[in-house]
């Protein structure tokens, strides 16, 4: 670029080269840290770095030259985020601002690639993958917002009779507790689970990855690439599945709060519309699952060929639970497969035999996705044709590896807290939250009990044991349930919710914001005199007859 010391010139040639959605960039930020294609002093492109590029004057907050930048426009929600679009016309920046951890250019514009260990190297995937962790966490704290909402108001909208009640002297029959309803337990109580699921499971990510990027950014300690890669594939498949069941579960709550969940003073519509964005940002729900898969199979490769070293390699990892449902697999082929462990109705509450299905699950459709491509490859297929038409079981794939995770973590979570010294968690409050637990893992193994039936894993009557475990876990849940969505501790400025109000108050809420509403200012209201006012009084409403046009 011609400054002392050195510079870059940052352009964006075409229209498609334009940077599009960053938070923040259309009217708020004042530096970017963009991503481009590196072209060296000798005309090589060296591919994909980061560079800092100043965008606004500090002093005015003007654009500087060469820079153009804007808001992309309304959006479904999340609007008080300007999202922006940038593009830069021959921008000088000095050669320092380009991120030169693990790659250099001098000031001839000679480059070099610092030489690291195959785990250091993918250091700069841990920010992509921390974004992901947060997501998660994220996932449990907005659904649990949702459950707050719609539990506290299910125990305060009341509708129908209860007619087995005989308690009452003036032969009144007590008013049901929508929340007494027991398809309204099946739709909010296993959402509620998930909230508490996802917290564990977010917290356990983001610990996990901090230990990660201080080794390998101080390089001492021994993360393998083996690790890297596996807590990548653990947070692809988790934001996937947990964005998805969050989005999807605000929008159960509001449905299951009736015809005032849609009111924007319900707080949901506005708690959906903000939450939309997540299964997209930070890598699509749909296109995630590649990842994963892409990982996992390395595992499933050595595991079918018997090499330990390779497999040993995997023992630190999230994927360990694999390895011995894999081995089961491909050495008992020939012999009576692997079958639920539950030997009376009563075990479906056993937490580790649902976690042994749900690992059985996980490993048995990886292996059919390898099968698959196996099969389509030695066929004659392309890899790009054998690839594309396992997507959807990829997809089936991750979420399997998904939710054994997140029960795991989520029993795990609980041991832990309830081992330490000071921990808040007495008896009681751990027998409910396992429950919790109990609920979350009979839920998916009833929501996904095909995948569990295809391979003979489940029969019939276990079918049936599942279902009734179901039904026995919100009974015993729902006592529980106004304290458990309180134990969350979101103030009544934070829901923005008439109806899931701390205090119960939820009608007088409701006509409060009602009342607000700009159409109630005037009296009579806005267009009277410009519309309604000639069809009422000026008779323009009135039925005539008509007049044939032939």
């Amino acid at each position: 670029g011609g400054q002392p010391g050195g510079s870059f010139v940052v352009n964006s040639p075409t229209l498609t080269s334009t940077k599009f959605w960053p938070g923040t960039l259309g009217r708020t930020a004042n530096h970017a840290m963009v991503i481009a294609r590196l072209i060296d002093g000798d005309g090589v492109d060296r591919g994909m770095h980061n560079f800092l590029v100043p965008l606004r004057s500090m002093n005015d907050h003007k654009l500087l030259s060469g820079v153009t930048t804007g808001d992309i426009g309304p959006k479904i929600g999340y609007n008080n985020m300007d999202n922006g679009f940038a593009r830069f016309e021959n921008v000088l920046i000095p050669r320092r601002n380009m991120a030169m951890r693990f790659a250099t250019v001098d000031e001839t514009g000679k480059y070099n690639k610092k030489t690291v260990s195959d785990a250091a190297s993918k250091v700069s995937y841990i920010t992509m993958m921390q974004v992901r962790s947060f997501i998660v966490d994220a996932a449990g704290m907005n659904l649990a917002m949702a459950c707050t909402v719609s539990i506290r108001y299910s125990a305060v909208r009341k509708q129908g009779f209860d007619a087995d009640d005989n308690t009452n002297k003036d032969g009144k029959q007590r008013e049901v507790q929508i929340i007494d309803y027991r398809q309204q337990q099946h739709r909010l109580f296993p959402l509620l689970a998930a909230s508490y699921c996802f917290f564990f499971t977010g917290k356990r990510l983001l610990h996990q990855l901090q230990i990660m990027e201080q080794s390998l950014v101080s390089g001492q300690g021994d993360i393998t690439k083996e690790e890297v890669a596996d807590v990548h594939a653990s947070s692809s498949s988790l934001k996937s599945f947990t964005t998805m069941i969050t989005a999807d579960g605000i929008e159960e709550c509001r449905k299951a709060c009736g015809g005032h969940g849609f009111l924007q003073s319900s707080g949901l519509p506005e708690l959906a519309t903000t939450y939309l964005q997540n299964p997209t940002v930070e890598g699509d729900n749909y296109m995630l699952p590649q990842q994963v898969i892409k990982v996992l199979l390395k595992l499933v490769q050595a595991v079918q060929s018997g090499d330990e070293e390779e497999i040993s390699k995997y023992q630190k990892c999230d994927s360990s639970y694999l390895i011995s449902p894999l081995q089961t697999i491909f050495t008992g082929e020939n012999t009576k497969p692997d079958q639920f462990l539950a030997k009376t109705e009563k075990d479906v509450e056993d937490l580790n035999v649902l976690l042994h299905a749900f690992s059985h699950r996980s490993a048995r459709m990886l292996v059919e996705v390898a099968k698959q491509l196996n099969k389509d490859l030695t066929s004659g297929r392309t890899m790009q044709t054998a690839w594309n038409d396992a997507l959807v079981l990829m997809m089936r794939s991750s979420r399997a590896h998904a939710l054994y995770i997140l029960l795991r973590n989520f029993m795990t979570g609980v041991e832990e807290e309830t081992s330490k010294s000071n921990s808040i968690l007495g008896q009681a409050e751990t027998a409910v939250i396992k429950d919790l637990a109990v609920l979350f893992g009979l839920y998916w193994i009833e929501r996904d009990m095909g995948d569990f039936l295809e391979d003979g894993y489940l029969s019939a009557h276990h079918v049936r044991w599942i279902r009734r475990g179901v039904i026995k876990m919100l009974t015993k849940i729902r006592p529980n349930a106004v304290a458990l969505v309180d134990a969350r501790d979101f103030s009544d400025f934070r829901l923005k919710s008439a109806l899931g109000r701390w205090d119960g108050d939820v009608y007088p809420a409701v006509m409060r914001a009602a009342k607000k509403d700009p159409l109630n200012a005037s009296e009579p209201g806005p267009g009277y005199e410009e519309h309604l006012k000639r069809l009422i009084v000026g008779g323009v409403g009135k039925y005539t007859g008509t007049v044939a046009r032939l």
